[in-house]
């Protein structure tokens, strides 16, 4: 598939273009069972690749596929399977090529991929050996990349699992651009912060459970620029216009002075 282009000669002299890219919005099973990708999106400036949003199952063959490479940034949400599989093969090799990624993940879910995703590693290599971890505290604003931060939030779900708002500076103004919850239940006080960012993407299924929501119960929180991850959806008969993500699809955060 040839390389998405954003139309550059639309935009204002000097204002950076922030859109995300969705490489997948399948589940555990999804890659195991049918080879989809992972829910997994990429952060572009102005059509350059700056940051990674998990890096589960089948992340780097759908980067590859929609002719991006792989950002020096990766942020991982959660421990699970669809959320950081790909992450110990993917920090050995770039490290073989010389290059050490920046993985951004809430301290405990950190500590978590450090100990235990990290573990296959463990008789060659120290986690710190293979990449750069930032791991900041919940709620404490960090630099990410250029003039991005990021918080980080607690979820509700079956693993220790963090969504986060990123911001922009400019000037000495801050805009909270984009918001993810991660996986979670039916949160309403994780929802409100997500909610008020630019873009945000919620985690909610047509029937939910206790570690995620059901749509009917995020439709409350949802505003004109809100989508939806669902996994298990099929993708294949989403409407053009639903909330519902799809692989492939380009989403532009709307331009604020």
């Amino acid at each position: 598939m040839d390389r998405l282009k954003l139309r550059g000669n639309m935009l204002k002299p000097n204002y950076e273009q922030i859109s995300l890219l969705v490489l997948g919005v399948s589940g555990g099973a999804g890659h195991v069972y049918d080879g989809s990708c992972s829910s997994s999106f990429l952060i572009l400036k102005n059509d350059e690749p700056v940051a990674l949003i998990d890096l589960g199952l089948g992340v780097i063959r759908s980067l590859n596929h929609y002719g991006y490479s792989l950002p020096d940034t990766v942020v991982i949400t959660h421990n699970h399977t669809d959320h950081s599989g790909e992450l110990p093969v993917v920090l050995r090799v770039e490290e073989a090529r010389g290059r050490l990624l920046n993985i951004v993940a809430a301290a405990p879910v950190s500590e978590r991929l450090r100990e235990h995703r990290m573990a296959e590693h463990a008789e060659l290599y120290q986690a710190s050996d293979l990449a750069n971890w930032l791991s900041p505290e919940s709620e404490v604003e960090t630099p990410l990349i250029d003039n991005l931060y990021i918080t980080f939030h607690a979820t509700r779900h079956s693993e220790l699992c963090f969504g986060f708002v990123i911001s922009r500076l400019s000037g000495t103004k801050k805009t909270p651009l984009i918001g993810y919850t991660g996986d979670s239940g039916c949160f309403p006080s994780l929802y409100n912060k997500i909610s008020r960012c630019m873009v945000s993407v919620f985690d909610a299924r047509l029937k939910g459970n206790k570690w995620h929501a059901a749509i009917e119960e995020a439709q409350p929180f949802l505003t004109e620029h809100s989508y939806i991850i669902g996994h298990g959806m099929d993708v294949q008969n989403i409407p053009e216009h639903s909330r519902m993500m799809r692989p492939g699809q380009l989403i532009s955060i709307p331009e604020v002075d």
